[in-house]
């Protein structure tokens, strides 16, 4: 199947509701409800840091008047509180020119959670040491976790929306000729789209430069090496995602995460986490 024909819409999201049960009072179902917001309000903000970070490190800067990808995201991120955006910038302002050693550090969380957690650092026992203390205060540690996952390339932009999508078709052709395997969209307005290519990780270099030259794409939001779970066609995030057996679970994985990206040494946190 050509890629150009499994553009879909984009990420999967996964919910459940809890059935009602006698005895339950009103206030019980408002507690409920108000406790699943507040986690996706915490999975919101922990991506959005993750999203900033990502773009200030890609276009080299933390000024969304130089940085085109970072002024692309910052374009979509109303509903999130100006302090939370602004406490990201300056944690990847923090980062940005951080120096050391690239290491993956392999963790489990809750006995069925895996976690990749990209670090730089020029310090390997103050920093395993650091990922330790977190990974125990979450019933979390670190353990070969390394087969639950698979590598791939990933290139993210933003694509102008024409009426009859000729321009989309033509992004597509090129992606494919140089090495896209999958894509995944997520509409943003009616004018723009963005787009999420996957090819094997030997071929990222060739998709970003592809992908790159002026006039191909509006915007290039991010080209990476992502860590995938093993058993899925798509990267995935916690957004939205509620757990039967533990409605708590989503939210206690984004607060795992988003402590350990708080780690002076973390670049990137990847889960397995599917539910």
């Amino acid at each position: 199947m050509m890629l150009r024909s499994v553009i879909a819409s984009g990420f999967r999201s996964f919910s459940s509701t809890r059935p009602a049960l006698s005895g339950h009072n009103k206030w019980s179902k408002i507690k409920e409800k108000k406790g699943i917001n507040d986690a996706k309000k915490s999975i919101a903000y922990t991506k959005t840091s993750r999203e900033i970070m990502l773009a200030v490190r890609l276009g080299g800067s933390a000024d969304p008047e130089t940085n085109s990808a970072l002024a692309a995201i910052l374009r979509r991120l109303k509903d999130i509180p100006k302090e939370n955006i602004q406490n990201a910038l300056d944690k990847a302002i923090k980062k940005r020119d951080q120096r050391g050693e690239d290491v993956v550090y392999q963790a489990l969380a809750y006995g069925k959670v895996g976690l990749m957690i990209e670090c730089t650092t020029d310090n390997p026992s103050r920093t395993i040491g650091n990922l330790r203390h977190i990974l125990s205060e979450h019933n979390a540690r670190i353990a070969s976790v390394g087969f639950m996952f698979r590598r791939i390339g990933s290139v993210k932009v933003i694509a102008r929306k024409e009426p009859d999508e000729i321009a989309l078709i033509e992004l597509i052709d090129i992606a494919t000729e140089n090495g896209a395997e999958g894509v995944t969209e997520h509409f943003w307005s009616d004018m723009e789209v963005e787009l999420r290519f996957t090819c094997p990780p030997e071929q990222l270099r060739q998709l970003t430069t592809a992908l790159s030259v002026p006039g191909v794409c509006q915007t290039l939001l991010a080209s990476e090496i992502m860590f995938t779970p093993i058993d899925a066609d798509a990267p995935i995030d916690t957004d939205n995602i509620v757990d039967e057996e533990d409605p708590d679970m989503a939210a206690k994985i984004s607060d795992l995460v988003g402590e350990i990206e708080d780690n002076e040494d973390t670049k990137r946190v990847w889960t397995s986490w599917s539910r």
